[in-house]
C-alpha cells in the first residue's frame, strides 16, 4: 500500500489480487479505479488514461541500503498478520520460465525473467538495460533523438536524458515487453549496439 498525489488528491493504493498480461494489477481505494504496476497508468474506472509519475527504484541489500541511506526506514515484519516474512512465497518463480497467467508477447531475446533497469524518454519509447553484467561506470548514448546518459556505481544506477534525471525501476524482461510493445527498446550497456 503507498500513497500518491494524482490530479491534486491523495490516492491510497493496494493489490487487487487481479493480474494483467501476468502483471500486478494495483487499485486505489477512493475510486477503486484499477491500475498497470508497469506502466503506472489507470485502466478501468475513473482515473482510466491517468498516469502515475514514477518514483526511482534501486535493488539493494539491506547493508546497502544502511551505507548509502543511512536515514531511510526500513519497514517491520511486525504488521498484525500472522504471514511469516521470512519466506518467499514465490520462491523459485524467478528461476522459472513458467509464467502465473499467459502473455500476449514474447520476446526471446534474453530469459523471460531477466532483470532490467528501465527508464522513459519523455514523448518517446521506454528503454530496458539488463541488470545482469552492467558494468561499473559511466556511458552515454542517443535514443529517439535524445541524449541519455546512464551512470552504474556497482550498486545504483542513475539516468538522465538531456541532462534532466530520469526516474529508473526494475521490471522481468517479459513483462518489459508485453506492457510497452513496440514502444521499447533495448540498451545493452557495455555490450553491442
Amino acid at each position: 500500500m503507498f500513497d500518491r498525489v494524482v490530479e491534486g488528491e491523495t490516492l491510497e493504493f493496494g493489490v487487487s489480487g487481479l493480474l494483467h498480461e501476468s502483471n500486478l494489477v494495483m487499485y486505489d481505494r477512493q475510486t477503486e479505479s484499477l491500475w498497470s504496476q508497469s506502466l503506472g497508468k489507470a485502466l478501468v474506472g475513473e482515473y482510466v488514461g491517468t498516469e502515475l509519475d514514477l518514483v526511482s527504484a534501486q535493488f539493494m541489500t539491506v547493508g546497502e541500503v544502511r551505507e548509502f541511506a543511512p536515514d531511510a526506514t526500513i519497514l517491520s515484519e511486525d504488521t498484525g498478520h500472522t504471514r511469516d516474512y521470512r519466506t518467499n512465497p514465490y520462491a523459485g518463480y524467478e528461476e522459472s520460465e513458467r509464467l502465473i497467467a499467459p502473455v500476449t508477447r514474447q520476446d526471446a531475446r534474453f530469459p523471460m525473467k531477466e532483470i532490467m533497469y528501465v527508464f522513459r524518454i519523455p514523448d518517446g519509447p521506454a528503454v530496458a538495460v539488463p541488470r545482469a553484467g552492467l558494468p561499473s561506470g559511466s556511458f552515454a548514448t542517443d535514443i529517439d533523438g535524445r541524449d541519455v546518459a546512464l551512470e552504474h556505481d556497482g550498486v545504483r544506477t542513475w539516468v538522465t536524458v538531456d541532462g534532466a534525471e530520469t526516474p529508473v525501476y526494475l521490471e522481468m524482461w517479459f513483462s518489459f515487453v508485453t506492457q510497452h510493445g513496440e514502444n521499447a527498446e533495448v540498451w545493452e550497456v557495455g555490450g553491442p549496439s
